[in-house]
């Protein structure tokens, strides 16, 4: 008959092997449990992937669509701009001086919008995008962090569940007792790794709450750039506007000159017609005949100028034809001649 010492030695031997069985049936329920879910996720994953992938390549599409539109009308914009510009420079010149004055002070707003553009589109935007970018990192690996406490938090809750259904129908009091000890232990644990998941949890929420400011803050960007863009383009139209008026006079001058050189081409023509004429009555009736033609009066004064200048220049002619006679003059010719006689 066994004694009391080898009866509890037995009990011993029969919970530590009945522990041992538990956690293998434990295990096996839940290799089993991890083949089945990791089949259907496979499943699922497989038509998700294809369909994501589809999304992914047409969503791709679509914003290079877009990439090559915007660089497009960039360009377009920056090429009419500089030529607009190098226009702007000549006709500047035509401008008047409070038309200067003007045009300085609307190029000097335009230079100062224009840096506030340049740096948002290389100081600020960029900074805020580095920013997110940090931002989702940290986000990836605390919901990594997560995945791997909810993980183990739901296996220390299988754990439990499989203890208090077999301790529920057990019978043996020590068997009973090390299974109502090893749910204390699983409760105590379940709440250690709860406010690790709550600590966790909390810090995504800074990070979403931080990723959402700095949205905002590109939101506002957008809308600070759009205004800036919006005040050069208000800018260029009062400039286009001055240049017009510019442009215009320029050309009503233009267009005056050209007609009064018309008008005194036209009159000139008629005062040497008038000439010509009065030259041929004087050959054919061997008189002066005065032909009264109207002639405007500072054309007058030019004829006149340009006459006066003509008939100098005849003069001058003249003198220096003579003065060259008298110096080539042989010497025979200068002996006076003899009178004839009668």
């Amino acid at each position: 008959m066994p004694t009391a010492e080898e009866e509890l030695q037995a009990k011993e031997f029969l919970k530590r092997a009945e522990i041992r069985t538990m956690k293998k049936d434990l295990q096996a329920l839940r290799e089993v449990d991890a083949l089945k879910e990791r089949d259907k996720i496979a499943k699922i994953k497989t038509l998700e992937e294809q369909k994501s992938e589809q999304e992914k390549q047409l969503q791709m599409k679509k914003a290079a669509e877009t990439e090559a539109e915007k660089a497009g009308r960039e360009e377009i914009l920056q090429k009419g701009g500089g030529e607009e510009r190098i226009a702007e420079k000549d006709l500047k010149q035509y401008a008047t001086e409070p038309e200067r004055q003007q045009i300085f002070l609307l190029e000097s707003q335009r230079l100062g919008f224009e840096k506030q553009v340049d740096e948002i589109d290389n100081e600020k935007d960029p900074a805020l995008k580095l920013e997110n970018n940090k931002l989702l990192l940290k986000k990836r690996d605390q919901e990594a962090k997560l995945n791997t406490i909810l993980d183990k938090e739901k296996k220390l809750e299988d754990e439990q569940k499989f203890i208090t259904e077999k301790a529920q129908i057990t019978t043996i009091p020590s068997e009973k007792k090390g299974l109502e000890q090893r749910r204390w232990d699983l409760d105590k644990e379940i709440q250690d790794i709860e406010k690790k998941r709550w600590e966790v949890e909390k810090d995504i929420q800074e990070t979403d709450a931080a990723i959402s400011k700095l949205d905002k803050d590109a939101k506002q960007l957008v809308a600070e750039k759009n205004g800036l863009k919006d005040k050069i383009l208000g800018i260029d139209k009062s400039l286009r506007e001055i240049y017009s008026i510019v442009m215009a006079r320029e050309e009503e001058q233009r267009r005056g000159q050209a007609k009064e050189q018309i008008a005194r081409k036209e009159a000139l023509a008629k005062v040497r017609a008038g000439e010509k004429e009065k030259v041929q009555r004087q050959q054919w009736t061997g008189k002066s005949s005065k032909i009264d033609i109207p002639v405007p009066v500072p054309v007058r004064r030019k004829i006149s100028k340009s006459f006066e200048a003509e008939e100098e220049q005849r003069k001058k002619f003249m003198q220096d034809v003579e003065n060259w006679a008298q110096k080539n003059e042989s010497p025979m010719s200068k002996q006076p001649s003899t009178p004839p006689k009668n």
